[in-house]
């Protein structure tokens, strides 16, 4: 499970070499892209004051 979980870390790091990385903080919008583009959707929550 470890090896998985660095494999993957990995491969997201090379992949963001390649292309700029864009945060977008609107789910609807997020889940548009990704379909458009092909590309996972990276969730964060964070509990916020």
């Amino acid at each position: 499970m470890r090896v998985l979980l660095l494999l993957m870390g990995l491969t997201a790091m090379a992949a963001a070499q390649d292309d700029d990385i864009v945060w977008l903080d609107n789910y609807a919008e997020a889940v548009k892209t990704a379909k458009a583009t092909g590309k996972p959707i990276f969730l964060e929550f964070r509990c916020e004051p």
